[in-house]
């Protein structure tokens, strides 16, 4: 039984992640900063994860006696596992973590020092770089290597004024460019650190991550909320991970139209349901209003694609939506307790974004 309280808890949800988790693991037993918790929750894979996490606990008995393993019976999405995590745990930092996520030995010691330097900040993220992963050629000792040839995947999130989310740098060869560290609207969910202190100021009922969600654009929800409760977020770059976007949607527009004809109608309707969640809860009548001309025509450019190509996808999405209508707009009026910024204040974080 674990007594002791550590400083970082790292939440780890798997689904059929065999083929990314031993890689994950190892960057996790590599890391400088050993002073955490590591909080495994298998969301119902049907391939090899839950073996090979036993197994690597089994062979790492010291990181075992600092680790829980629980396996949930199905696939609970994204927000209820890590909710799970979420309560199951103390710490004063959270590190969300994804299966297809390599970790830098310095990532978690940086992220964390960072929000202890900083206490207006509730979210880090590191430098995000992409993983064009290779089981069977890659090696973690290759990692400066991969680094000097990698495209960025993300330094954070940011919000253009059609209210499109984007992961700023994404696509773009590193070259040291975003060598300085600064605020940004968000992190992403990929591996982001949060002080729970933080996570607990804007909980709704009993949840961090919003449960209706599933998943998609849980990240973007969290992040919004997190600044109207009067938070930022930053960016730091000698935190330093590697994340395969094989299972994402791309960087750009075409990319991420091409894979998501791969994805299950459900993921489909999640990810656009989600989004329009994300402005009816969080934004406000007033910037909804100075910028509808652009948010009108994304979103009639949205439907439009949607009845052409993926009708099913539309038809499930207004049923989904006009379901969950009273709960989201439930939700909003929560927002009202928490709120400690002007609507206003918001618009400096997406006018400027191309």
């Amino acid at each position: 039984m674990i007594t002791k309280r550590y400083p970082v808890s790292i939440h780890l949800v798997t689904y059929n992640g065999a083929a990314w988790l031993p890689w994950c693991l190892k960057s996790i037993l590599h890391s400088s900063e050993q002073e955490f918790f590591l909080m495994i929750i298998d969301n119902g894979s049907i391939d090899e994860s839950w073996s090979i996490i036993q197994t690597f606990l089994n062979n790492n008995p010291i990181l075992a006696s600092r680790s829980r393993l629980v396996q949930n019976k199905v696939n609970l999405g994204f927000a209820r596992a890590h909710n799970q995590a979420l309560a199951w745990t103390d710490s004063d930092f959270v590190l969300v973590l994804n299966q297809d996520v390599l970790l830098d030995e310095n990532y978690i010691k940086a992220c964390s020092t960072c929000l202890q330097k900083r206490p207006d900040v509730a979210a880090v993220t590191g430098k995000i770089l992409q993983w064009n992963f290779d089981s069977d050629n890659f090696h973690p000792t290759e990692l400066k290597n991969l680094q000097a040839i990698s495209k960025i995947d993300s330094i954070g999130l940011s919000i253009k004024r059609n209210r499109q989310v984007v992961n700023l740098g994404a696509g773009v060869v590193d070259h040291g460019q975003y060598e300085s560290e600064c605020e940004v609207f968000g992190v992403p969910g990929t591996a982001p650190v949060y002080r729970r202190s933080a996570l607990n100021e804007i909980i709704q009922g009993k949840e961090i991550f919003d449960n209706d969600f599933i998943s998609y654009k849980e990240d973007v929800d969290l992040a919004w909320r997190l600044r109207l409760a009067g938070f930022n977020s930053w960016y730091l770059p000698q935190a330093v991970a590697y994340h395969d976007r094989s299972l994402g949607g791309g960087n750009s527009w075409q990319e991420q139209i091409k894979k998501r004809k791969s994805w299950p109608r459900d993921f489909k309707i999640y990810s656009w349901v989600n989004h329009l969640a994300v402005l009816l809860k969080n934004d406000s009548f007033l910037n909804l209003f100075l910028d509808l001309p652009w948010i009108a025509i994304q979103e009639f450019k949205k439907a439009i694609y949607l009845l052409i190509f993926d009708e099913g996808v539309l038809r499930g999405g207004l049923a989904r939506l006009i379901r969950l209508f009273p709960v989201f707009w439930g939700k909003r009026r929560l927002l009202k307790k928490i709120r400690k910024i002007k609507p206003i204040d918001l618009r400096k974080h997406w006018r400027n974004v191309k």
